[in-house]
C-alpha cells in the first residue's frame, strides 16, 4: 500500500521580526500567498489569509451550542483572533483571556491589528496563570 499525504508550500518574502521571548521564538514574516504569518518555535500560529478559519472554528459551534453564554474564557489565544470572534456574541458580558507569554501579544498587536482592536470594556486580559492570583 502507498502512503498519501497533503503538504503545505510557504514562501516567504522576508522576515520582519525574530525574538525570543522567555518561553519561546517569535519570528514574523511577509509571505507571497498567506500575507502576514506568525510562528512560535517554528510553527506556524497565525496568517493573514486563513486565521479566520481557526478562531471561528473554536469560537462560534461552542458558543452557538450553549443556552446562554454570558462568560467566556479563552487559555492562550495570544495573537486575540479567539477573543474577537467571542465578543461578535452580544450576549457574552464578560470575556477573559490568560495569555502565558505577553509578547505573544504584543507582537500580534503589531504586525496583526485586525485581531487586536481594544473593542470593548468587556474583556479582561491575564497574561500569565499568575495574574489570576492577584
Amino acid at each position: 500500500m502507498g502512503r498519501s499525504g497533503l503538504g503545505h508550500f510557504l514562501k516567504t518574502v522576508k522576515k520582519v521580526h525574530d525574538e525570543q521571548s522567555t518561553y519561546q521564538r517569535i519570528e514574523i514574516f511577509e509571505t507571497e500567498t498567506f500575507g502576514t504569518l506568525m510562528t512560535l518555535d517554528g510553527l506556524v500560529m497565525v496568517t493573514d489569509r486563513d486565521n479566520f478559519v481557526y478562531h471561528e472554528m473554536m469560537t462560534h459551534p461552542a458558543l452557538f451550542n450553549h443556552p446562554n453564554p454570558k462568560r467566556v474564557l479563552i487559555i492562550g489565544g495570544g495573537d486575540c483572533g479567539t477573543l474577537r470572534e467571542v465578543l461578535k456574541h452580544k450576549g457574552v458580558e464578560q470575556a477573559e483571556q490568560v495569555e502565558l507569554d505577553e509578547r505573544v501579544t504584543r507582537v500580534a498587536e503589531m504586525f496583526f491589528p485586525e485581531l487586536c482592536e481594544k473593542n470593548s470594556d468587556r474583556v479582561r486580559a491575564c497574561i500569565s496563570p499568575t495574574a489570576l492570583n492577584g
